[in-house]
């Protein structure tokens, strides 16, 4: 993490209806960005929705997050150039990276303070937008997924602002560490066992790690 990881762009959507292969979808992964400040509170951005509850949004989900460095190589992976938010993210940061930032980790953004909840885990509607079903692949290879906050203190937000650390509860568990645990299927029942018992994580992944505990581990999305 530099000095001043920043808020570059903000963006906000809603569920459209998309065809796969024919089929048609909801999804809000293409958002669009705001220029004005927004209000950030508990369940998310004023002005934006989720198609999916069960797997998007709600408190341990509020925003989305991804880091600009990831941008140039992913778009040399795919071809294209990539605008934002090219990967359905609400906060487009600069300064930040998954191996440097921690889950648990506090951040006071503007008027509202937030926690780093969980790494993301892009499902096959990112793969779908960008045409590409490597892109999951390339996204867990690297460990470049982004990440979830969820909001313990509401306020508004805008462009240009600083991200300023709070609070670091769990300095040895990375965004990217977090995510190789949940990708590695072999056995390690100690790290298991400190997610599931880990109340700054996420309850889905606090529960799929209890779920792997118990032999039970049905690998739904988390």
């Amino acid at each position: 993490m530099t000095p001043n990881p920043r808020l570059a762009w903000l963006s906000v959507g809603r569920p459209q209806i998309v065809l796969n292969a024919g089929r048609p979808y909801s999804t809000a992964i293409n958002r669009r960005i705001v220029d004005t400040p927004l209000m950030l509170t508990t369940d998310g951005l004023d002005g934006d929705q989720v198609s999916n509850r069960k797997d998007h949004g709600g408190p341990d989900k509020a925003v989305c997050v991804f880091p600009h460095e990831h941008y140039a190589y992913f778009a040399g992976r795919l071809g294209v150039e990539l605008a934002v938010p090219a990967f359905g993210e609400n906060f487009t940061t600069t300064g930040l990276d998954e191996r440097d930032v921690c889950i648990g980790d506090v951040f006071e953004i503007g008027g509202a303070v937030v926690q780093i909840s969980q790494p993301r885990q892009p499902c096959w509607k990112l793969a779908h937008k960008h045409r590409q079903p490597q892109l999951l692949d390339w996204v867990n290879e690297k460990r470049w997924t982004g990440f979830y906050l969820r909001v313990l203190r509401p306020g508004e937000v805008q462009v240009g602002l600083e991200w300023t650390r709070r609070d670091r509860p769990c300095p040895d568990l990375t965004v990217a560490a977090a995510t190789a645990a949940m990708l590695d299927r072999s056995p390690n029942p100690e790290l298991w066992r400190r997610l599931e018992r880990l109340d700054v994580l996420s309850h889905s992944w606090r529960d799929h790690f209890a779920r792997r505990l118990a032999g039970g581990d049905d690998g739904d999305e988390a």
